[in-house]
């Protein structure tokens, strides 16, 4: 954990490889205030003996039994799961117009065809795409730049 460059390492992870993670302004916060308590812990999120985590408790889904977020949802496909909160964080992501190559780096995904799942979440992507060409040629005509608009 890096405070100052606001960076966690994230080590063992489903691909087996370590890698950064962003934190952010209310995780840095939190992890701020844990600082003092926790000087020299090496691990975010350790077990009630100080060791490492070795599965998940429950606690995710007794909470969300609580909530009903699954009451009456019969297909599990569509049931609330630890996982939709990684789901939602990609589709957050790509429905605020942020690119697929970052979805997948911030995500950790190993191939890009991995993230491309949440491209169908970005429509509005080809339209700002063809939006900014369209503002650039009328830029470069009011301009009376031409050669600028066909690149000669």
């Amino acid at each position: 954990m890096d405070l100052g460059r606001e960076v966690l390492t994230l080590r063992d992870t489903k691909s087996g490889k370590t890698r950064a993670a962003i934190m952010t302004g209310e995780v840095k916060a939190m992890l701020e205030g844990r600082k003092e308590h926790a000087a020299h812990a090496v691990l975010v999120f350790p077990s009630r003996t100080g060791e490492r985590i070795g599965e998940m408790s429950n606690t995710f889904q007794i909470i969300v039994d609580r909530l009903g977020l699954n009451d009456g949802v019969t297909d599990r496909r569509q049931k609330v799961v630890f996982h939709t909160l990684r789901h939602t964080f990609a589709s957050w992501l790509v429905e605020s117009g942020v690119d697929l190559y970052t979805v997948k780096e911030l995500m950790g995904h190993g191939t890009l065809a991995m993230t491309e799942r949440y491209s169908h979440l970005a429509p509005d992507t080809l339209r700002r795409a063809v939006r900014t060409l369209e503002n650039g040629m009328r830029q470069a005509s009011a301009k009376g730049n031409v050669a600028e608009i066909f690149g000669s």
